[in-house]
């Protein structure tokens, strides 16, 4: 038998990952904002004391899991629209275009501020990026003129993205409720690795 030497600390030291200081921006601040939109006049209170309380203590309880599910929607919406960003960046392609849907379940959920922070923490996070910085260099400086008109927009589609991820995580949350299904999973996905 060869013996194999085990090289998991090297590989895992060589990994690298793209920033995710947008992710605490929304598990802190869009959470927050969800907290108080289920949370004022509660919404959730007749169905909670129809098929919830086995499940969950209080009625806060059960707020407190849909809006860390809608939380989760959102985090992973923002998560697709950068790997389809990466995805141009791959194929030497335009950046993408990620529609907004034409109505939202929550249309004001988020709010002015709460945008505009995401927005920022990407344009931070994102312009110190080497492979942003390189990408732009190679293949978007004739059709945005300056690296910032880039960034921006890079930063726009990753808030419609996540807007996106808000609204299918309601809409799963909406579909379960209706025929008294179980609420269905939300699952963070793991650290975006930068593959090479």
């Amino acid at each position: 038998m060869h013996f194999m030497p085990d090289t998991e600390d090297e590989d895992s030291a060589a990994e690298t990952f793209w920033p995710e200081g947008y992710k605490q921006v929304i598990r802190e601040d869009f959470r927050e904002l969800i907290g108080k939109k289920l949370n004022e006049g509660k919404p959730l209170r007749h169905l909670y004391q129809q098929r919830y309380t086995e499940k969950y203590s209080d009625l806060g309880q059960f707020g407190n899991k849909i809006a860390d599910m809608v939380a989760i929607g959102t985090e992973n919406g923002a998560d697709d629209a950068f790997d389809e960003i990466v995805d141009a960046f791959l194929s030497e392609s335009p950046l993408p275009q990620i529609p907004k849907y034409a109505c939202y379940f929550w249309p004001k959920v988020f709010s002015k501020e709460a945008k505009q922070k995401l927005h920022q923490t990407i344009i931070d996070e994102y312009s110190q990026d080497d492979i942003y910085q390189h990408a732009y260099k190679v293949g978007y400086q004739n059709t945005y003129q300056t690296f910032d008109e880039y960034i921006n927009q890079v930063a726009k589609i990753v808030i419609t993205g996540a807007l996106n991820g808000t609204d299918d995580m309601l809409e799963a949350i909406y579909k379960s409720f209706a025929p008294l299904y179980p609420l269905p999973p939300a699952r963070r996905r793991p650290r975006r690795l930068k593959q090479w």
